[in-house]
């Protein structure tokens, strides 16, 4: 009778221990294809940005390279584009414009200088 009850216990376990297998290589799968997805992405990203600081700093109509204010102008824009995605997803959120402060300072708080989620254009001009 006991070799009935070990033996049926063993084959639960082995019956688990597969049913986890199988789980687990399937989520490893579905990573792998998500981390393959995302290097696509990122590629595109890549393409995209370069296409874009080439229009900003107007490369196929000059002969001279950028001066460093255009290429530092031309890197600010490209950070507010991760910015505004940033900001749209958390302004949606209920309690995003709290977020958003709360965040940047603790940023600051941990001594992270210059840090803000805000893009340029919603930011408040300083008077010249």
């Amino acid at each position: 009778m006991f070799t009935k009850l070990r033996y049926k216990y063993q084959y639960r376990q082995h019956v688990r221990a597969q049913k986890y297998a199988i789980t687990r290589k399937s989520l490893i799968e579905k990573t792998m294809t998500g981390l393959g997805q995302e290097v696509k992405e990122t590629r595109e990203m890549g393409r995209l940005f370069f296409r874009l600081l080439a229009q900003k700093l107007k490369l196929n109509e000059r002969d001279e390279p950028p001066t460093k204010e255009e290429v530092k102008e031309a890197i600010e824009q490209l950070k507010d584009i991760g910015r505004i995605s940033v900001f749209a997803s958390v302004s949606i959120l209920p309690g995003g414009g709290i977020s958003l402060i709360g965040l940047e300072i603790l940023a600051r708080k941990f001594g992270v200088k210059n840090f803000t989620l805000i893009p340029t254009s919603f930011r408040k001009k300083k008077n010249i």
